[in-house]
C-alpha cells in the first residue's frame, strides 16, 4: 500500500504543477500545452494507483467504474507541445483540436456498460465477447499515441537541424530543457511497451508484478520533475522554427559554378572581416553583412561546403582560438578568455565544439603541441 500511496501523492503534485503552468503568463501557449501533457500522463499513473488500491482492498467490482487513463491523449498533446516548442508563434487551429476527438470517444466508452462488461478485471478468469472491444480500444490508443510520438521526435530533429543551419551559437536558443519532456516521455513509452510486450508474448504476462510498480514509480518521478522544470524555466523562450520549410532541391549544374564562386567569396570575407568574432552571428545577420541572400548562403554552405552554418562559423572560431593560444607565449590569458575573444559565447559550447572538431580537449591539444 505504501507504493500505491507514493504514486498517488506524486501524481497529485503533478496535477498541482500543471495548474500552476496554466497560470504562467510567459510563453503561455507552451506552458498550457506542457500542463496538458502532464495531466494526461498523471491520469495514467493515477489510474494505476486507483486500480492497485482497489485490488489490494479487495474491491475489484469498482475498478470498471473508476477508469481515468486516456491513452489517446498522450501522443497528440506531446505532439502539439513539440510544435509550439519548435515555433513559439504557432497558433492552434481547428484541425489541432480534432486530434482529441478520439480522447472524447475513449472517455465516453469508459462510462458505458460496454466497457464495464468487457474490461479485463484484475484476477477475473471469466471471458466475454466484449473483451475484444476493450482490447481493440487499448491497442488503438497505443498505436494512435505512438504515431504522434514518432512525429514529435521527427519535428524535434528538424528543429535542431534548423537551429544549426541558422545560428552559430545555439545553447541559449535550443534551451536543452524543453527537449526533456519529449525525449523522456517517448523513451519511457517505448521502454514500457517493449517490456510489456516481451512479457506478454514470451512469458504470458507472468512477470508483471516485478516491473509494474518500479516503472510507474519512475514515471511519476519523471512527470513531477518535468513539471517542476517546466514551471521554473517557463520564463525562458525559444527562438523557434518559423516555418517548416520543405527540403531544398539540389542545385543545378548551371548554378554550380556560381555557387562555387560564392563559397570562395564567403570564406574570403570570413577570413578578412572575421565576422565569426560576433558570438551572436546568425545566418540572417551574416547575410546582411555579406550582401548575399540568406537562402543562397544556406544552399552554398550546405550543398557546396557540405556542412551547416553552425559548423561553418565555429570552424573559424576554433582556428582563431588555436592561433591566439600559440601567440600567447607568456600565458597572459586563460583558455576561456581566448575562447570568448574568438567568438564563443560560453565555456560549455566552446569545450564541446573544440573537442568535436579536434577530437581532443583544449588542454590535451596544446599539451601535444608543446611536446612537438
Amino acid at each position: 500500500m505504501v507504493k500505491v500511496t507514493l504514486i498517488a501523492i506524486l501524481s497529485f503534485q503533478t496535477f498541482i504543477l500543471s495548474f500552476l503552468l496554466f497560470l504562467r503568463k510567459e510563453n503561455k501557449r507552451v506552458n498550457i500545452l506542457l500542463g496538458v501533457v502532464l495531466i494526461f500522463w498523471a491520469l495514467t499513473t493515477t489510474n494505476f494507483a486507483v486500480i492497485q488500491g482497489l485490488f489490494q482492498e479487495q474491491m475489484l467490482r469498482f475498478i470498471p467504474y473508476l477508469k481515468v487513463e486516456l491513452l489517446f491523449g498522450l501522443g497528440p498533446s506531446l505532439y502539439l507541445y513539440t510544435k509550439c516548442v519548435a515555433n513559439p508563434k504557432y497558433e492552434l487551429i481547428k484541425k489541432d483540436y480534432l486530434l482529441f476527438i478520439p480522447v472524447v470517444l475513449e472517455l465516453m466508452y469508459y462510462r458505458t456498460p460496454f466497457y464495464r462488461d468487457g474490461a479485463i478485471q484484475i484476477g477475473a478468469d471469466v471471458q466475454n465477447n466484449l473483451h475484444l472491444i476493450f482490447i481493440v480500444v487499448q491497442w488503438s490508443g497505443f498505436l494512435y499515441s505512438t504515431i504522434f510520438m514518432v512525429w514529435s521526435i521527427i519535428l524535434l530533429v528538424r528543429y535542431k537541424k534548423w537551429l544549426y543551419n541558422n545560428f552559430s551559437h545555439t545553447q541559449d536558443k535550443s534551451l536543452e530543457w524543453i527537449q526533456v519532456p519529449i525525449v523522456s516521455f517517448v523513451s519511457f513509452w517505448f521502454v514500457w511497451f517493449g517490456i510489456r510486450l516481451t512479457d506478454i508474448f514470451l512469458f504470458e504476462g507472468m512477470y508483471g508484478e516485478f516491473y509494474f510498480f518500479p516503472l510507474y514509480i519512475i514515471l511519476t518521478i519523471i512527470i513531477l520533475w518535468i513539471g517542476f522544470k517546466g514551471y521554473t524555466n517557463s520564463g525562458l523562450g525559444a527562438i523557434g522554427l518559423k516555418t517548416l520549410v520543405k527540403p531544398r532541391k539540389e542545385i543545378s549544374s548551371e548554378d554550380n559554378l556560381n555557387f562555387q564562386l560564392i563559397a570562395e567569396s564567403l570564406k574570403s570575407k570570413m577570413d578578412s572581416e572575421k565576422f565569426y568574432l560576433d558570438p551572436d552571428l546568425s545566418l540572417k545577420s551574416f547575410a546582411t553583412k555579406t550582401g548575399i541572400h540568406e537562402n543562397v548562403i544556406s544552399k552554398v554552405i550546405n550543398q557546396i561546403l557540405g556542412i551547416n552554418f553552425h559548423e561553418f562559423v565555429n570552424r573559424y572560431r576554433v582556428k582563431e582560438f588555436i592561433e591566439r593560444i600559440k601567440k600567447d607565449e607568456k600565458k597572459q590569458f586563460t583558455f576561456l578568455a581566448h575562447a570568448y575573444d574568438s567568438g564563443f559565447a560560453s565555456k560549455s559550447s566552446f569545450n564541446y565544439i573544440f573537442k568535436k572538431q579536434t577530437q581532443k580537449t583544449p588542454r590535451e591539444y596544446f599539451e601535444e603541441f608543446v611536446k612537438k
